[in-house]
């Protein structure tokens, strides 16, 4: 079930990446095509609205976020996991040297 959540991360990742991708490159082809815009809202923002970019260029966004999240949350279980591991082995090896140690 991890897998299949890293897995779903990763895809989530790079497809909201390339989206954002596609996003700037469509923005950045409709540019010389514009006629004018006020500089409150700004030269993106009027672009977006005027190719009606805004759900694409959001869904990009939430996808990356998402797909992050859960990456960091797979590696985070993992290092957590690997902590635990270690802990189990150190105190192992500390009772088979305390061991040792009473019978030498």
């Amino acid at each position: 079930m991890r897998k299949k959540l890293r897995n779903l991360g990763y895809v989530l990742f790079m497809s909201g990446t390339v989206l954002f991708g596609i996003m700037h490159l469509a923005i950045a082809l409709y540019i010389p095509n514009l006629g004018g815009w006020s500089d409150p809202p700004g030269l993106m923002v009027t672009t977006l609205s005027d190719i009606a970019g805004w759900v694409p260029y959001t869904l990009s966004i939430v996808f990356m976020i998402i797909g992050a999240f859960l990456i960091v949350m797979d590696l985070s279980n993992n290092y957590s996991w690997w902590q635990n591991q270690n802990v189990e082995t150190n105190e192992g090896t500390q009772e088979l040297g305390a061991e040792q140690n009473k019978e030498g």
